[in-house]
């Protein structure tokens, strides 16, 4: 389309190619248009099934969890005992002389703020008949320890009320049977002794009683899920958080089982709180210690969903964390400095705002990961995790308008809790493999990677026998040019002048022929070692320095095999040893040659080779021709020693020290 407009704009103007850019600007705006599109409905699926996640949790829950477990009642209602009258008292002491004492007032079970000490309610009733197995005192009261003292008979008197070493029974709500014993026709009293250790809001209202059996039958199991079911769950949810801190120390990416970790331990905390009933810290310290962990629970949240994404957001949990410093500061402040009579109130009204706030930050955070991320489909343990925070509100909402402690959390939270603890475990763990399923799997996998690299190794191997054999076919290629070549030629030209006299052609043959067998002698180290080429070298040394009239020794002292070098620094130690052998058959007047090999004295790893006589000697003075300064420039190209001169039995030697090359394997001896 493009190139149909731009010959028609050349061949008549401007008109049609500026149609045509603007048909391409079209398109391209259209595909632009279709893709947004297609985005925009591939988010607007994702939310959808989230969506439908969230509201197939949410009824599972409300419609069948709750209902049937959390706040299932018995169809069997007890009918309650009117109450007459509830009075309320400040008292100086739990004991019977200062109830004997009690100024008593009024009390409609209104708010208000009690200060630390001791108080008493007084509910008055009536019993046509003694019920045979007595009554049921179901506490409604928010103290601290709750003693009950029935018709002026103390009744129980669980743990402790000095202060400073109070017991926190009032924090455990029971159904307590009152023996027909304790009770009479007509007219009855139950006085509640209560203390509080912290001052705070709270009502201090008179028990609810009822005929004891069918009180038993109607909320036993609320009772259940009050105590034993709680103690039951604080137990799974420690359980799941040393689980959980255990794979977060063993985890690569830690930041998911950590936050999980210390979510679970806070929730296992936070319900310890109330079922450890002699916990050693009193006071405004308690109070603190609650609120810490209540908000380290709460934050734990939002962070721990932050991780969760698998993508976190850039500054959110440090944002989390300074809010929850700045809450536990709060509460320190009231709790610990100020430790007024509202101190706690005040600690309260923090609790239920900051709750609010992770939960709010706990829900965005997860809308906007399924907003931004395309290929997450984890929906139901999303679904879950709102559900949790959905609850937390519901908790919070309950506990700050209406002043009311519902038990949605303690019931719920522990098993949605260990439902993401199994989901996140079977994503990134596997498990039930015994050992000898893994040591298969790692073995198999071992033999698969050993296999692999013996095939790369052995490609890696004919690639460098290639390389080194086209490097030597390089290497003959030139020395053979440059060489054998010349030498060759001149002879030749010298033949066809007729200036040539026979023994300087002679020598020339000999020469062109020394250099063949010395070049034929270095391939020998090509793919096999330096043994075997200097066993070469030496069958063909032996018969010309015999042939001249000397006696030839061959010494090898060294033990084992000989090192491996490269054909180039092969070939040259060969013409270094070949030209101190022409220079002793040519200038020694001796009648020996020997050849000996040995590891240098000073440097154990060179190899040193000897070519010695037993004539005069070579002269130090520097004019020993262009057979030495060869040698010299041959061993300076190879990174040899070379040193000259006379050993100890006075004939002439020339000594080679050749350094080991780096990645050379040894040889075999010839």
């Amino acid at each position: 389309m493009t190139m149909a407009w731009r010959l028609r704009r050349t061949s008549g103007g401007t008109v049609a190619a500026e149609r045509g850019e603007g048909m391409v600007e079209a398109v391209h705006e259209e595909q632009s248009r279709s893709e947004a599109g297609k985005l925009s409905m591939l988010r607007q699926s994702r939310i959808a099934r989230l969506l439908l996640a969230v509201l197939a949790i949410q009824a599972a829950y409300w419609l069948v969890f709750y209902p049937n477990f959390v706040r299932y009642r018995s169809p069997e209602r007890p009918e309650f005992i009117e109450v007459t009258s509830v009075e309320l008292a400040s008292i100086a002491a739990p004991d019977a002389a200062a109830i004997e004492e009690a100024e008593w007032q009024p009390y409609g079970n209104e708010l208000k703020t009690f200060d630390k000490g001791y108080y008493a309610t007084r509910t008055t009733f009536d019993l046509a008949e003694v019920p045979p197995h007595g009554i049921a005192v179901l506490d409604m009261a928010s103290g601290d320890n709750i003693w009950y003292v029935v018709n002026g008979k103390l009744h129980s008197s669980a743990g402790s009320m000095e202060q400073g070493k109070f017991t926190y029974h009032g924090l455990q709500k029971r159904i307590t049977q009152v023996s027909p014993a304790f009770l009479k026709p007509g007219t009855n009293t139950i006085d509640g002794v209560i203390g509080i250790e912290l001052a705070r809001e709270a009502t201090l209202q008179g028990p609810q009683l009822a005929e004891y059996k069918a009180t038993e039958r109607a909320f036993g199991w609320t009772d259940f899920l009050f105590n034993d079911f709680r103690n039951a769950m604080i137990a799974v949810t420690l359980a799941i958080a040393l689980m959980v801190g255990v794979a977060a120390l063993r985890a690569r990416d830690r930041s998911t089982p950590f936050w999980l970790f210390l979510l679970a331990l806070s929730w296992g905390m936070h319900a310890l709180f109330y079922r450890w009933v002699d916990l050693p810290i009193h006071g405004a310290e308690r109070g603190f210690l609650y609120a810490a962990i209540l908000f380290v629970m709460s934050a734990s949240w939002p962070c721990f969903v932050d991780a969760w994404s698998g993508r976190p957001v850039r500054w959110f949990k440090p944002i989390m964390l300074a809010i929850c410093a700045l809450a536990i500061g709060y509460a320190g402040y009231w709790l610990l400095i100020d430790r007024g009579i509202d101190a706690f109130t005040h600690t309260e009204w923090a609790m239920d705002r900051f709750g609010l706030f992770f939960v709010s930050a706990t829900v965005g955070r997860i809308v906007w990961h399924f907003i931004t991320v395309r290929d997450d489909k984890r929906y139901w343990e999303a679904a879950i995790l709102v559900l949790l925070a959905s609850l937390m509100g519901y908790f919070l909402f309950n506990t700050l308008v209406y002043g009311r402690n519902i038990g949605v959390l303690p019931s719920s939270q522990p098993l949605l809790l260990l439902a993401i603890v199994v989901a996140f475990f079977s994503r990134n763990f596997t498990l039930f493999k015994s050992q000898a399923d893994l040591a298969r799997t790692l073995q198999d996998k071992l033999d698969l990677r050993e296999a692999e690299l013996a095939t790369a190794h052995e490609r890696e191997k004919r690639f460098v026998r290639e390389q080194a054999f086209d490097e030597e076919r390089q290497r003959i290629m030139r020395d053979m040019h440059d060489g054998l070549g010349s030498q060759l030629m001149s002879m030749l030209l010298a033949a066809r002048r007729g200036k040539v006299e026979p023994d300087r052609m002679a020598e020339g043959l000999q020469t062109v022929i020394d250099e063949m067998r010395l070049m034929i002698d270095s391939m020998d180290s090509v793919g096999e070692s330096l043994g075997s080429a200097m066993a070469s070298f030496r069958n063909r040394l032996q018969p010309r320095i015999e042939d001249a009239g000397f006696a030839f020794h061959w010494e090898n002292r060294i033990e084992g095999p000989l090192p491996s070098y490269p054909p180039r620094k092969t070939l040259q130690l060969f013409r270094i040893m070949q030209e101190a052998v022409t220079n002793a058959l040519k200038h020694s007047q001796g009648s020996a040659i020997t050849v000996l090999l040995d590891n240098c004295s000073d440097r154990p790893d060179w190899l040193c080779v000897a070519i010695r006589d037993d004539g005069s000697g070579i002269r130090q003075d520097g004019r020993g021709g262009h057979g030495l300064e060869n040698m010299r420039v041959r061993a300076k190209a190879i990174g040899a020693e070379i040193e000259y001169g006379s050993h100890d039995n006075g004939g002439g030697e020339v000594r080679v020290a050749i350094p080991p090359t780096a990645d050379a394997q040894p040889g075999s001896a010839g």
